[in-house]
């Protein structure tokens, strides 16, 4: 709206210009600029200390411009910008040269992770690898088994299986699948009870294997 207000005004603003700025050029005087309050009571001051302070002001003072034409400079020394230059170049020739041109390691989350954890504190690895862990098994990791394991409150354990969760792959529907998630949590719960599939099973073999030896024991006997 302003935009076309002023291009609508542009006209009238510029109408017969140039006649009026020689008419403004033209002046003797130009028209001061408004005075405020203080400047006013400021200008009374001064008049009152020095009455003739406009006199002294428009006259050229001979002993000053003298004392101003006897004052001169003389540089004895070297510019600034050789000296800059001089000192620039002899710290790049103070730097060693790299010896190791090997690339430098690449870390897995982009940092390097400390060696050492103080108690209460953990790492991203560690952080990803129980909030995985909880989301695939909530009921066997624990706010309480997480805390005790990577040494850490509770409570802050509680707080970061709340508002944290790792990342699922989400495979949208086709003409022939439904949708899915497979994500890094799906996988991990099928792994859990493939796992415990596995186990249960060696556990049945192990078992009927030391009924069947027990009984050949005892016909033997």
């Amino acid at each position: 709206m302003g935009a076309i207000v002023s291009k609508a005004l542009r006209p009238i603003k510029s109408f017969n210009i140039e006649n009026r700025a020689h008419r403004v050029i033209s002046k003797e005087k130009p028209t001061p600029a408004p005075t405020y309050a203080h400047n006013i009571e400021d200008l009374k001051r001064t008049l009152q200390a020095d009455p003739d302070i406009d006199e002294k002001l428009n006259r050229k003072d001979e002993g000053l411009d003298k004392r101003l034409k006897d004052v001169y400079v003389t540089s004895m020394g070297r510019p600034e910008d050789d000296i800059t230059r001089e000192k620039q170049s002899e710290s790049k020739s103070k730097r060693p040269l790299p010896q190791d041109r090997k690339m430098p390691e690449q870390y897995d989350f982009g940092f390097k992770e400390p060696e050492r954890v103080p108690y209460g504190r953990t790492t991203l690895r560690d952080a990803i690898n129980f909030i995985s862990s909880h989301q695939a098994n909530p009921e066997e990791a624990t706010a309480e088994k997480i805390a005790l394991e990577y040494k850490l409150k509770e409570e802050d354990v509680a707080s970061i299986l709340k508002y944290f969760k790792t990342y699922e792959v989400y495979i949208p529907e086709t003409k022939k699948t439904p949708a899915v998630f497979a994500g890094p949590a799906q996988m991990r719960k099928q792994l859990y009870k493939l796992d415990t599939k596995l186990i249960s099973d060696r556990k049945e073999k192990e078992e009927s294997t030391a009924s069947k030896t027990d009984v050949k024991v005892k016909d033997t006997a």
